[in-house]
């Protein structure tokens, strides 16, 4: 994937790269959202440590370097939002393509909640309370079951 003119390599279905990917994903939110962190900052310092945020998550993913060789050593927003956005963006269409593997070699979900619905239906008619009731139209004390 090129990521603002650099080309990366990332497999989102290795099961090990998937899983740094994740878990560095989960601690972007995380740091992101840690408000004490921006308290008694200007706005340029807030956005420094955002940038910071990401240079790590692409260091973690990568490799050590990688963020300066992305970023060239600058702390713009816009950019570190537009490649953390092209990785967020290569994760889905990854989890779209998943999702197509797993529905080709799968049986269809209609026909799984078909299957369901009658194997819950024939272990009703099994009952016992079916039986007395449902099949005779007795509630079991010989009244007639209202519906």
């Amino acid at each position: 994937m090129n990521i603002l003119g650099i080309e990366l390599e990332y497999d989102f279905f290795d099961a090990d790269q998937l899983e740094v990917y994740e878990r560095e994903n989960a601690k972007v939110a995380e740091d992101v959202n840690e408000p004490t962190q921006y308290e008694g900052k200007s706005t340029a310092d807030a956005l420094r440590i955002q940038c910071r945020i990401v240079d790590d998550f692409f260091d973690a993913l990568f490799g050590a370097g990688t963020a300066r060789k992305i970023f060239k050593g600058k702390a713009n927003i816009r950019d570190h939002m537009e490649a953390f956005g092209i990785m967020a963006q290569g994760a889905m269409s990854a989890r779209e393509e998943l999702d197509k593997i797993e529905d080709k070699y799968t049986p269809n979900r209609a026909e799984r909640r078909q299957t369901e619905r009658e194997n819950r239906q024939a272990q009703k008619q099994g009952s016992r309370n079916f039986q007395l009731y449902a099949a005779g139209n007795k509630n079991g004390n010989g009244k007639k079951h209202r519906n």
